[in-house]
């Protein structure tokens, strides 16, 4: 099993450094600095990962590498290939099975929220709630709009969810191409999200549950129209 951490989504265009002379690093730190580079882009979908390569990018050994690549791959996120791993490409189809699987999760977790959140998950709900409100910014929004699921996820207690919620994102992250989609737009974004925080506070795990269902379902019905129109053929 992967160590639990919570992910970062910091987006940074520098490449993998090496590791300071005699720093060697475990297989569960390199997991997490190989993890965020793949999430990052910075090995593209269907690249392959060598150990030998990883090592002197990193500056370790092969010892931790091959660790953080088996580990990654339990993610999903990697797929053995001919000459090591492959960071996995997939489909359209995986795409739709991976979301069917996230409504399904994260419905149940908004209800869990509701029923279990603290004061604290709560503030820290509307904190990312009032960035997205906010903001211009298309990146804060995109940023903000993770960290408002991740704390949603986290109002939950529930640790299951949480590690198969955060391996779901992950695997949806790798499969986003292009520019950042505008989720069907900020208005819709910001009072969907404001439907699920008002049942959280008021612990209503119905309506938390059902909102978070419809307000996921729309992102994949705009996931899909992406899909469909990039693979129109050009007039």
């Amino acid at each position: 099993m992967a160590p639990r951490k919570p992910p970062t989504d910091d987006p940074s265009s520098a490449v993998p450094e090496s590791g300071a002379p005699g720093a060697e690093q475990g297989g569960s730190e390199l997991y997490w600095r190989l993890r965020q580079d793949v999430l990052e882009g910075r090995f593209p979908r269907g690249a392959t990962l060598l150990e030998t390569a990883l090592a002197t990018a990193y500056g370790t050994s092969r010892t931790p590498v091959r660790e953080a690549l088996n580990l990654l791959e339990h993610d999903g996120m990697l797929e053995r290939a001919a000459r090591g791993y492959r960071v996995r490409s997939g489909t359209p189809e995986d795409v739709l099975e991976i979301y069917a699987a996230r409504i399904a999760l994260e419905s149940e977790a908004a209800a869990a929220a509701a029923l279990h959140r603290t004061d604290l998950d709560l503030a820290r709900l509307r904190y990312q709630h009032e960035l997205i409100r906010g903001s211009q910014d298309e990146q804060v929004v995109r940023e903000a709009n993770f960290r408002f699921h991740e704390a949603l996820w986290q109002a939950g207690h529930n640790a299951t969810m949480i590690e198969l919620l955060v391996k779901l994102t992950a695997r949806l992250r790798i499969y986003d191409s292009g520019p950042p989609s505008p989720f069907g737009g900020v208005d819709a974004l910001h009072a969907e999200h404001d439907e699920i925080l008002r049942a959280i506070a008021e612990h209503d795990a119905d309506t938390a549950r059902a909102a978070t269902r419809g307000h996921l379902q729309r992102s994949l019905e705009q996931r899909i129209r992406t899909m469909v129109e990039g693979s129109a053929p050009a007039p």
